[in-house]
């Protein structure tokens, strides 16, 4: 695969396919279609957005004032280009974050690269997830499952200054309502599409957040001596 660093202009999440076709998704594009799904509710038929599933999370500060899931539209603004692609497929994919250079991942799976969606809908959009932005940090959507919830662990770490009954509830309370935000998203995400690789992409994430609260003794002792090695 030849990658040209000037191929990839802005930051975002580039999947590649053979004969040169690409989706691309960008804070750009979420925000353009964010902004349009907000001033256009009824292209939702009204059965959808009376569902129980549509509305904000029961753990959402907004459930009393939203008219619908905020992190939704960033979830449904790749929809479309992503029609027709299954979860195990295999696709390229170049992550080019807004502060470091690219990362190249050959081969990857579909399901694999949308953690992309997924954790920018919960870091930017989700009212819950933007309490937690700052242990997404140095987070990126092609980093293994053991990388993620290691660097989320030493983020919380850090962020309660090593005190570890602080980072015990900080771990609860955030494996909880992400937890909770993720599972509702794929309850909605059925009512409105069908798209498996997207749902599971939730699906893994939320899996992850429940194994880091699961593992956090075990977890902390490795991720000091992974970062130790690698420091």
């Amino acid at each position: 695969m030849e990658i040209k660093v000037d191929d990839f202009k802005q930051s975002g999440l580039y999947l590649l396919f053979p004969g040169g076709r690409q989706i691309v998704l960008t804070r750009e594009k979420i925000e353009a279609f964010a902004h349009v799904f907000e001033t256009n509710l009824d292209q939702i038929p009204v059965e959808i957005r009376g569902a129980v599933a549509f509305q904000a999370c029961p753990v959402c500060p907004e459930k009393d004032r939203a008219k619908f899931c905020h992190a939704l539209p960033a979830t449904l603004a790749f929809f479309e280009e992503l029609k027709g692609f299954k979860s195990f497929d295999h696709v390229g994919a170049v992550y080019k974050g807004r502060e470091q250079g690219l990362v190249l991942t050959p081969k990857t799976t579909m399901q694999e690269a949308l953690q992309f969606v997924v954790i920018f809908s919960l870091m930017y959009y989700c009212e819950v997830g933007k309490k937690y932005w700052k242990y997404f940090l140095g987070i990126h959507p092609l980093l293994g499952p053991e990388e993620m919830i290691t660097r989320i662990h030493l983020n919380v770490y850090w962020d309660c200054k090593g005190d570890k009954q602080k980072v015990t509830e900080v771990l609860r309370s955030f494996g909880d309502e992400i937890t909770c935000t993720c599972r509702c998203q794929v309850e909605r995400l059925g009512l409105i599409c069908k798209n498996d690789a997207l749902m599971n992409a939730f699906v893994n994430t939320q899996a992850q957040i429940e194994w880091l609260a699961m593992t956090e003794d075990a977890l902390l002792e490795q991720s000091f001596e992974e970062f130790l090695k690698n420091g």
